[in-house]
């Protein structure tokens, strides 16, 4: 078959691997995080990979690496001092703090399980879960969450983020993914473009005011040359797509509406950029930008996909 699936175990985290074998394509998922590690195209002699990865036997310095293609959830980014209020209760998170404040969640490093591989002559995926038993005191409502990857023809990868709720209480859901993009060179000499309805105005502490800024720098592209980005837009509705691309590599990046926000981030190395896909804001549990409410036993589904296309 076109399409196969191989995993091996490394320092304990189960690998998963996807692969493409008619376009030399292989993505890595990790069961630590249900995370995208790796995405390489291999042609014509050569490697050309696009996510900046984690070293599996590292994942103790996960957090001071930037929390490469991390899951946010049930919070996305920064969270004001860890609290917030719910059905007139206060809770207060127990990590992971930056500062002051709690930031990316609490699902970033959970350990996942395979529930089902599949491999055909079309596409390879897999579907991983994680029951969380509200452990963290700060978000004492228990959930599951499903995430399912899936690499298709054409070098694309799609996935779908599944969360149910199994408390017995409405429960505040935020989603996003963290992935650290690259396209073999400098992200100076590529450019970015999306469509949006302007950039949300952030604090000292990079929490949003609840103004919007008018910026539409990136509506027809823009080359990001020495850019510095540690911000967060809405996309426009209409098109919330967004592509990067340099002189040999276009990635596309199509969210479904559930993604409304999308946060850029430019490392110090410039190796690579920060696209992250948000259905809400940061600190949304308490200013409400995009927050949903899952009633009991009720889900919610987000979905994203990526496509690097070879010019």
């Amino acid at each position: 078959m076109r399409f196969q699936i191989k995993q091996n175990t490394i320092n304990h985290i189960a690998l998963i691997q996807l692969v493409d074998i008619e376009l030399g394509v292989t993505i890595d998922i990790l069961t630590k995080g249900a995370l995208l590690n790796s995405w390489l195209l291999r042609q014509g002699g050569e490697s050309h990979q696009f996510i900046m990865g984690n070293a599996v036997n590292a994942s103790n310095e996960f957090e001071s690496q930037g929390f490469r293609s991390a899951k946010m959830s049930p919070f996305v980014c920064r969270l004001y001092k860890g609290q917030y209020k719910h059905l007139d209760t206060t809770y207060t998170m127990d990590r992971f703090y930056m500062g002051e404040h709690a930031i990316h969640g609490i699902m970033y490093d959970a350990d996942f399980i395979v529930k089902a591989t599949e491999a055909t002559e079309h596409h390879a995926a897999v579907i991983l879960v994680h029951h969380y038993l509200g452990s963290d005191k700060g978000y004492p409502f228990p959930f599951t969450m499903q995430v399912k990857w899936i690499l298709e023809k054409n070098n694309t990868i799609s996935v779908q983020t599944t969360v149910i709720n199994e408390a017995d209480v409405p429960i505040p859901i935020v989603d996003g993914w963290h992935p650290y993009f690259t396209l073999g060179e400098s992200i100076d000499h590529c450019s970015l473009q999306f469509s949006s309805t302007g950039k949300m105005e952030y604090d000292s502490d990079l929490l949003p005011t609840g103004s919007m800024i008018a910026d539409d720098r990136f509506s027809k592209g823009l080359k990001l040359g020495s850019l510095q980005l540690d911000d967060g837009y809405e996309l426009a509705a209409e098109n919330s797509s967004c592509t990067l691309q340099n002189e040999q590599f276009i990635l596309k990046i199509n969210p479904s509406s559930l993604y409304p926000y999308l946060q850029l981030y430019t490392p110090p190395d410039r190796n690579s950029i920060a696209i992250e896909n948000l259905s809400g804001a940061p600190n949304a549990f308490n200013n409400k930008m995009g927050l949903h409410i899952v009633k009991p036993q009720e889900n919610i589904i987000f979905e994203t996909s990526y496509q690097v296309v070879v010019k």
